[in-house]
């Protein structure tokens, strides 16, 4: 499991997790870092998705002690979250690697380097595309549309 964050002019390096993601360690190993960033950049609203270890009360006190913004996110809405579509093209930059990783270690490296290679124009594009991507479930109803 990994974890990184994307802006339209920012990255966060790449977290590389092993095991499960308790609260405890998504606070602790995760957003402390990335606090001071966050706070840096005001204009900034995490979005975390629903996993547990996001939307745990001890997770978001701790973002709110410290002024960072989050997006609320109902528990049925789709994901709209630009993160998904970056998760989508390094899994296919990982896969399209001439040799395969042998084990969870190499795959990992493969991860983070990938990671560093993605453009911040590929990832503002990703970033910029949500609007349209919005519009697009919002004329669905919230529905099936093409993303």
């Amino acid at each position: 499991m990994v974890w990184g964050g994307v802006t339209q002019h920012h990255r966060t390096e790449l977290v590389v997790i092993a095991g499960n993601l308790y609260a405890v360690s998504y606070r602790e190993d995760i957003l402390l870092p990335h606090v001071p960033f966050l706070q840096a950049h005001p204009d900034i609203t995490l979005q975390p998705d629903n996993a547990t270890s996001h939307t745990a009360r001890s997770v978001l006190d701790f973002l709110q002690d410290r002024n960072v913004s989050v997006l609320p996110k109902p528990a049925k809405s789709p994901d709209l979250n630009p993160i998904e579509h970056v998760w989508d093209l390094l899994d296919r930059r990982v896969r399209a690697r001439a040799i395969p990783a042998r084990n969870v270690l190499e795959l990992a490296g493969s991860l983070v380097e990938k990671w560093g290679n993605i453009s911040q124009q590929e990832l503002a594009n990703l970033v910029q595309s949500m609007r349209r991507i919005c519009t697009a479930v919002l004329n669905a109803a919230g529905g099936h549309s093409r993303y």
